[in-house]
């Protein structure tokens, strides 16, 4: 029974993973993959110890063989820890995705969680919560520089500039630990958290030039030396058995570079490694290493796009490098385009790729690593050229400082939006408004943060953070409108009956209880625009308008991405008395991967899905982008819907066969409501009935078709509002082709006659 159960949990993990014949207990596809010097996730440690979690972090590969790296809270400002060993364990649930990465399987040193630098007083989170940034004006990550020499993080303390070079240094078969840090002038005095030390202190001859501190605990030994500082002891605000060893930084002295040294072994180490601390380099600057660091992935990679065919809308392919030399997972969770047509796009693996060659017959589609590292990625935009990166952990904007196709720094632009360490709590599209201020989702399963299940909008400047809107579950993509309309499509689950879809107004709830954020709960919801049923999408994506010039028919319009049913859906909307409502349409495209963001690009105006597998989907590949693209035929669609108190008039693209648009036999109408509950999704309910599942259907009673042909009235009895209806219909056009489709929509208010 053992091993039937195992077969069945590997076939089921196999589902999850999208076909990939990755075992339970193996390594990832992940694990396999060169994620490049620095890697951003929440992190968990290995074993037992006083770091706990790094909600926001990065993984500094400080060498490779044997492997050696450093973690960075960029929250506490705090190096959280120090390991040998397996640089990265990334979880195994979902290739990866599932939960949070560990770290520390050999760790070496770790910090408690609290502020990694203090003006005066102990070591402490000023925190509410133990998420998100530390206030400003005691703290601020500004970003990363990658160099030749490594990884140079920056940030502020207390108004002061810090740069902070991680490093280690080797000798004798042995590891030091380093920090090259460079402070600037401060008014006030500073102390930097090195290191967490247990045990007895140990006496020490004296030294050269260093000021050195170590402790014994169970015949091992922590050393920490400084060159260019002093060292302390310092306990912990309320936790006085709690000890640090701390870099002192005096107050009225000018900028000065101090380099830290921290080891932990066995005692009989001891004097080989105060002879490679004695011995190590002079300090260097920091500076320098600010100017842009060395190509790291080589010349771009090079494929053929494929072309589609047949029908006004076709679909082509521009065929990602899915073999490649670093073993990157092409897993696509958003793009823009640069002024010129060349697009980035960014892959929830880390990666952000700049894609070239975007023409008419795609013969050679190039593709450039530009960016690695960053803390899964779901969304990005361009503006004035410049790539923003929607992260969990931040907004980063990227920099080629040196010129040579990849990014060298790494711009804290925003990170105010708490992050934990639940692994549906993703953060989704990133779209900006025409007064440039950005929007993104978060994602919850259980509201732990203040920030869970929101719209966030984001100033310009990235100084202003705020809620837009709350009640949302596990969101995966907005859109924002040429008239600043924002779009939100919704997952089914607890509170949520299916996928809806919303245009949100500022401060709306839209239904998801654990993410109210109000004082008082609420005992209903901002209405959807529509709700759409499981069968036609069951995991939603984003939202994108069409170009208003060149699309033909369909110019301007609005679509809603399917993640799990790999296609899009025509929106269509109206407005009575103050309420927006509406319906959607299928459209005729199949994509290669979930449909997650759409955007134009302004060269040619045409619409660029991109895409991923990672849960529930339909999806053949790992990731997609793809054009749609019109080539001037007709489309034989509903285009517009209207419901009034005696039936609904629906439009078509093209005009309508007179006798078959005017039988009511050619339509089918079915109307049904859903359950708002804390139970996973809902059944169908009659409307007639609420306490008996199933569907009413309601008869057409006339057709009348209008003078142009192309608008349709169907009147039917007892006309309400109701949650879903789905009308069916099998016409033909005036030319001949067959019209044949569905509409499911939403009334919530019925229009005068």
């Amino acid at each position: 029974m053992l091993s039937v159960r195992r077969g069945l949990t590997g076939l089921l993990m196999t589902i999850l993973l999208g076909g990939a014949a990755t075992e339970l207990f193996s390594q990832t596809r992940w694990h396999q993959m060169d994620v490049g010097p620095f890697f951003s996730a929440t992190f968990t440690q290995q074993r037992a110890g006083v770091a706990g979690p790094t909600h926001k972090g990065i993984a500094i590969r400080l060498s490779r063989d044997p492997g050696a790296a450093v973690c960075f809270d960029t929250e506490l400002l705090r190096m959280s820890s120090g390991w040998e060993g397996l640089f990265v364990d990334f979880n195994r649930n979902r290739e990866g995705l599932g939960g949070p990465p560990q770290i520390g399987a050999g760790s070496l040193f770790s910090n408690y969680p609290v502020a990694g630098w203090v003006k005066d007083g102990e070591f402490h989170d000023p925190r509410k919560l133990p998420y998100g940034p530390l206030p400003a004006a005691m703290g601020k990550y500004k970003g990363l520089y990658r160099s030749a020499k490594g990884t140079v993080l920056s940030y502020e303390v207390a108004g002061v500039g810090i740069l902070d070079l991680p490093g280690l240094e080797r000798g004798e078969g042995l590891g030091v630990f380093t920090r090259s840090v460079e402070v600037g002038k401060a008014s006030h005095s500073l102390a930097m958290m090195v290191c967490s030390v247990a045990g007895v202190p140990v006496e020490l001859a004296p030294g050269t030039d260093l000021d050195r501190i170590a402790f014994e605990k169970d015949g091992k030994l922590t050393l920490v030396a400084a060159r260019g500082g002093k060292l302390s002891v310092r306990t912990l605000a309320n936790k006085k058995k709690a000890r640090v060893i701390a870099l002192e930084v005096p107050a009225g002295e000018p900028a000065r570079k101090v380099k830290v040294f921290c080891w932990h072994g066995k005692k009989e180490q001891l004097a080989a490694v105060l002879a490679l601390v004695e011995r190590s380099p002079a300090i260097a600057d920091l500076a320098p290493l600010l100017k842009g660091g060395p190509a790291l992935w080589g010349e771009p990679l090079v494929t053929k796009g494929v072309l589609g065919s047949g029908g006004a809308y076709v679909v082509d392919t521009l065929t990602p490098p899915f073999d490649n030399p670093w073993k990157a997972m092409l897993y696509f969770g958003g793009h823009d385009f640069f002024s010129n047509g060349d697009a980035a796009i960014c892959s929830v693996y880390g990666d952000v790729w700049v894609v070239g060659g975007i023409d008419e017959k795609l013969e050679r589609v190039t593709w450039r690593r530009f960016a690695t590292g960053l803390f899964q990625p779901l969304g990005l935009r361009i503006v004035d050229d410049r790539i923003y990166v929607l992260g969990r952990d931040q907004i980063t904007r990227l920099h080629d400082l040196n010129g040579d196709g990849e990014a060298d720094y790494y711009e804290n632009f925003n990170n105010d939006c708490q992050v934990t360490s639940h692994g549906h709590e993703y953060t989704t599209n990133l779209q900006t408004d025409s007064a440039g201020n950005f929007y993104y989702m978060k994602c919850t399963n259980d509201s732990r943060s203040e920030h869970d299940g929101s719209v966030i909008r984001v100033s310009r400047d990235g100084k202003k953070f705020e809620l837009f809107a709350t009640g949302f579950r596990n969101p995966n993509g907005l859109g924002v409108g040429p008239d600043g309309t924002v779009t939100v499509g919704d997952q089914e689950g607890t509170w949520v009956p299916v996928t809806r879809l919303d245009f949100v107004k500022p401060g709306a709830f839209c239904g998801y209880m654990p993410s109210h954020h109000r004082a008082i709960a609420p005992k209903a919801y901002d209405p959807p625009l529509c709700w759409i049923p499981k069968s036609v999408d069951n995991s939603a994506g984003g939202q994108a308008w069409a170009s208003p010039q060149g699309w033909g028919p369909l110019s301007g319009r609005l679509f809603h991405l399917s993640y799990g049913q790999c296609r899009a859906l025509l929106v269509l909307s109206e407005e009575v008395d103050g309420q927006a409502q509406g319906g959607v349409v299928s459209m005729p495209w199949k994509f290669s991967a979930g449909a997650m963001r759409g955007r134009v690009n302004p060269a040619d105006r045409r619409l660029y899905i991109s895409g991923l597998k990672g849960w529930q989907t339909t999806s053949p590949r790992d990731g997609c982008f793809e054009r749609v693209r019109y080539t001037g035929g007709k489309v034989y669609l509903p285009v517009a819907l209207e419901v009034k108190k005696s039936g609904i008039r629906m439009t078509f693209s093209e005009p309508l066969d007179a006798e078959s648009a005017s039988s009511p036999d050619r339509y089918g109408v079915e109307r049904w409501n859903y359950r708002w509950t804390k139970n996973y999704g809902s059944k169908d309910w009659l409307f007639s009935d609420p306490k008996k599942m199933g569907r009413d259907r309601m008869a057409v009673t006339g057709a009348k078709l209008s003078a142009d042909g192309r608008s349709v009235f169907l009147e039917l009895a007892d006309l309400a509002p109701v949650m879903q209806m789905r009308i069916r219909y099998r016409l033909s056009s005036a030319d001949g082709n067959k019209v044949r489709g569905e509409v499911f929509h939403t009334i919530h208010k019925l229009g005068s006659d």
